[in-house]
């Protein structure tokens, strides 16, 4: 007769409910603790909750689309579970056991995830009798084919030969992680934190890299064919060892049909004469690094996905400018006109704000007559905002990790699902804003 199917027990929600009790009475070390344990079982589409999940043993179990969003899963050992489509927003993973998981369409944005594991692993199933036969050891690598890591922080992950493609990693940090082998393939790690990662052999072949950090990665036989590498922070000593000849790259200033001057003359022409005269500045995927301009008017200018690293554009005007993914990291920008500019996705960190106007726009053709400014997914790490006008300005997705807000006016802005761990709002105007979601307010 042929082997009997392996069985999964199945827990009710109930039965669930009192397990995680008693796994956080173990905790509290209260009297009827005990660890929650299950490996092998079925607990698909159930809730674990924002709970004290610590050390929990889920070796094997199938999770799929279970909710643990906002739960403490330190040290949590997951080890060659499914957990397709599960909900892990917000959660804390520190040196979680994640090899050979599934994680398919799980959503972990914003989850705390430093020295998780996530390489492959051998798993053996138990069979009917709940034996484990040895000599049935089945290799599986860790999948996260479209799950979402954005703004998780993934410091000292391993995650050697995982399978990652089309995985959204925007804003994630991936500093000094084990990446060699690993195949993200048409993924979007605009914004991620790679300096000291070890991308050996990995697959990044089509991924957005907008906005990336890569400087000190070791990129050796890395396959960055069709990859998008504009506004990205490195230098030529970080390539020197793999291929970026099919890469997509910043423009060089020699690739403009003007010199820079001459497209500022230009463009304030065309600003002065209502666009009859002229022509509009557009610097889309140009680097444009220590670019030395303060006071210089930009005014709806277009700087999509261009690099202005350590810049300096104090008292500068962009009203109304697209600067859409640009990498900003270190610019002065202190009291710049900022007024109903687009700076979704910029990289700002450690950039000089203090006293910039990112304020609504007057425009009478609008329904409200105010064009509010827009930094969704933005990174303002170190930023020094102080006494920055902020009013009504859309911040959503951001990373604001000790910024300092003094003296900031943030009335109405929205800091929905934000990052303001160790952030400075002392003396803030912080009126009718909107905190929803934000993490590490004080």
């Amino acid at each position: 007769m042929p082997p009997k199917p392996q069985t999964y027990p199945k827990l009710s929600q109930l039965d669930l409910s009192k397990a995680i009790e008693a796994h956080g009475r173990m905790l509290a070390k209260q009297a009827n603790g005990k660890r929650l344990a299950l490996p092998f079982h079925t607990l698909e589409r159930l809730t674990f909750g924002a709970k004290p999940l610590a050390e929990i043993e889920l070796v094997g179990a199938r999770i799929a689309e279970a909710d643990f969003a906002g739960a403490n899963l330190a040290r949590a050992n997951f080890f060659g579970a499914d957990l397709t489509r599960a909900n892990m927003r917000g959660c804390d993973l520190t040196r979680a056991d994640m090899r050979g998981v599934l994680l398919r369409g799980a959503n972990l944005e914003g989850a705390h995830m430093p020295q998780v594991d996530l390489r492959d692993g051998f798993l053996i199933v138990p069979d009917e009798n709940g034996d484990f036969d040895f000599a049935k050891a089945t290799q599986r690598a860790a999948n996260i084919d479209d799950a979402s890591f954005a703004r998780a922080n993934m410091t000292d992950a391993k995650i050697a030969r995982a399978f990652g493609r089309r995985t959204d990693l925007t804003n994630c940090i991936l500093r000094n992680a084990n990446l060699a082998g690993a195949d993200f393939s048409y993924s979007d790690l605009s914004g991620v934190v790679l300096s000291g990662a070890d991308l050996t052999d990995a697959n990044l072949s089509h991924c957005l890299l907008q906005g990336a950090v890569l400087a000190g990665a070791l990129l050796h036989n890395t396959n960055l064919e069709g990859a998008d590498l504009t506004a990205a922070q490195f230098t030529k000593k970080d390539f020197e060892r793999t291929d970026v000849s099919k890469a997509i790259l910043p423009r060089g200033l020699d690739t403009l049909d003007l010199p820079v001057r001459e497209i500022v003359e230009r463009h304030f022409l065309w600003l002065q004469s209502g666009g009859q005269k002229g022509a509009q500045a557009v610097l889309d995927a140009v680097d444009l690094s220590g670019f030395d301009a303060p006071g210089v008017n930009f005014s709806a200018a277009r700087f999509k996905r261009a690099t202005l690293i350590d810049a300096n554009l104090a008292g500068a005007k962009f009203q109304m400018a697209d600067l859409t993914g640009a990498n900003l990291a270190g610019a002065n920008l202190a009291n710049a006109d900022l007024r109903g500019a687009t700076l979704d996705r910029c990289i700002l960190n450690g950039a000089d704000l203090s006293n910039a106007d990112l304020g609504p726009m007057p425009l009478p053709t609008t329904a409200t007559g105010r064009w509010p400014a827009r930094m969704r997914g933005a990174q303002l790490r170190r930023a020094d905002l102080r006494g920055a006008k902020l009013v009504e300005a859309d911040l959503s997705e951001s990373m604001f990790q000790r910024a300092d807000f003094r003296d900031a006016d943030l009335s109405s802005a929205k800091f929905v699902d934000t990052d303001l761990t160790g952030a400075d709002l002392r003396d803030a105007k912080i009126d009718d804003a909107d905190f929803r979601g934000a993490v590490g307010r004080k």
